[in-house]
């Protein structure tokens, strides 16, 4: 699930992994930001997964 840069020997591979760690960890605190938005907004967001696709 995660990248353990950490147990790399390698320099070049240890960074690379490091990289790939430090995205995840983005990727889910954007995630959790998402979603705390979604419940502490709830219908105030503005945001909709369904309705008329045009405004008659």
């Amino acid at each position: 699930l995660m990248h353990p840069f950490w147990r790399e020997s390698d320099a070049q591979s240890r960074t690379m992994e490091q990289v790939q760690f430090l995205k995840d960890l983005g990727l889910a605190g954007a995630a959790i930001y998402g979603l705390a938005a979604v419940w502490l907004l709830g219908d105030d967001l503005g945001l909709t997964i369904t309705g008329p696709l045009f405004a008659s």
